[in-house]
């Protein structure tokens, strides 16, 4: 067996150990299986090769802590220490203690790390991406080689400006998979309304993460997509259920990002919730595309409610953002408030009917259920589809519908 077959063999191995909570069992199993294995093998963190050499044992458990999703403040601590220490450090101790200030939520002191340092550029796109200005995301990373992970977060940049075709094409390169790369392709898809396949991305990315053992939403929240996903396909079950583990998990590690994107897929598993909407964005990065869909799905509630002050104020915002992708959404929102002076909040009739088909039933079903004739059911499908905003059946898949 090659020794990429053992570690893939020892990983799968450890991963029954962690999934039972035998964290330290699965460790020692690791380095008795493949004698002179780092500590650092045993952690996932997706960068440079230097990242798997030999390791500060300090930071290993720092990078460990990330992956398991306790013990953030020690974390912090430790990579804080490691890089105040004024010492010239490796490449990869340099990205692990950075790595982990990300993780920990310290994105603004991991940039001024990474700026003095003069930092690789992988590196610093992913810090940029996550500070919310993916323009210079894609110019860092996109003359990063080898590609590995630059592939992955040049996709996700390239999602967050609108560039779609760009970034599927940037994936269709030729790299063996990941969970990160499982994770850019399933935002992109979510980006295009192409939920079914995105769902399947974000559940992929997180059977990949279980086999290194990673439970933290700080480093890849791939349940709170899956929540989005699920959502939009009108299965609101798995979307709770996906979107309640995330916000328990975050809560115990802490960092508002993960707590942030949590909230947002728990107020879209339950339909549409603003005040879960609106704590959310006191979590997120004003700046990042996280927080801007979710002030897209604040506004588009609001004006389904018929809250139009409420409404417009978060258009406003969404538009100074000075984002593309996301002051095309804004533009239509606009449209909105000026077609509409209040009468744009859906009936009690046309929200039953929204929210039936949206879960896929068909208008003869809805007519059906409701006692309804077939026609009817269409004359108050095409008045929700233009107080909404919406092209029909998917756009309303992919829009909030008050459920009250």
């Amino acid at each position: 067996m090659t020794n990429n077959g053992l570690l893939e063999e020892v990983c799968r191995t450890r991963f029954e150990l962690v999934r039972s909570g035998r964290w330290n069992e699965a460790d020692e199993f690791a380095r008795d299986a493949v004698p002179g294995l780092e500590p650092a093998a045993l952690a996932y963190l997706p960068g440079f090769p230097e990242t798997r050499g030999r390791s500060d044992p300090a930071l290993f458990r720092a990078v460990q802590a990330v992956n398991r999703g306790t013990g953030r403040a020690e974390a912090s601590g430790i990579a804080q220490r490691v890089l105040a220490a004024g010492e010239v450090l490796d490449a990869g101790a340099f990205w692990q203690a950075v790595t982990v200030l990300v993780h920990v939520g310290e994105v603004g002191l991991a940039h001024r790390h990474w700026a003095a340092a003069a930092g690789h550029d992988l590196l610093g796109g992913r810090i940029m991406l996550l500070r919310g200005d993916p323009r210079a995301a894609v110019r860092l990373l996109e003359g990063v080689r080898p590609r590995g992970v630059a592939v992955a977060w040049l996709a996700l940049a390239l999602t967050e400006t609108g560039e779609f075709g760009r970034a599927h094409a940037v994936l269709e390169t030729e790299h063996p998979d990941s969970a990160e790369l499982c994770f850019a392709r399933g935002r992109l898809l979510l980006a295009q309304g192409q939920s079914a396949l995105a769902l399947d991305e974000f559940l992929n990315c997180g059977r990949l993460l279980a086999e290194w053992g990673v439970v933290n939403p700080a480093v890849l929240p791939w349940r709170s997509s899956a929540a989005l996903a699920a959502a939009d396909l009108g299965d609101l079950v798995l979307a709770r259920i996906c979107a309640d583990k995330d916000l328990v998990a975050a809560r115990r590690w802490g960092a508002p990002r993960g707590i942030g994107l949590a909230l947002h897929a728990c107020a879209l598993a339950r339909g549409g919730d603003d005040v879960l909407l609106e704590e959310a964005l006191t979590c997120l990065a004003p700046a990042a595309g996280e927080a801007l869909r979710v002030r897209h799905d604040l506004a588009q509630l609001l004006l389904a409610r018929g809250e139009i002050e409420r409404a417009r104020e978060h258009v406003r915002r969404l538009r100074e953002a000075c984002c593309p992708r996301w002051t095309r959404e804004a533009d239509a929102l606009a449209s909105r408030l000026l077609r509409n002076d209040g009468e744009s909040a859906l009936s009690g009739q046309e929200r039953r009917i929204a929210l039936m088909a949206r879960s896929g039933r068909s208008n003869r079903e809805i007519a059906a259920e409701l006692n309804l004739t077939v026609r009817t059911v269409e004359i108050h499908l095409t008045a929700v589809y233009r107080k909404m905003g919406v092209a029909g059946r998917p756009g309303l898949r992919r829009a909030l519908v008050p459920t009250a």
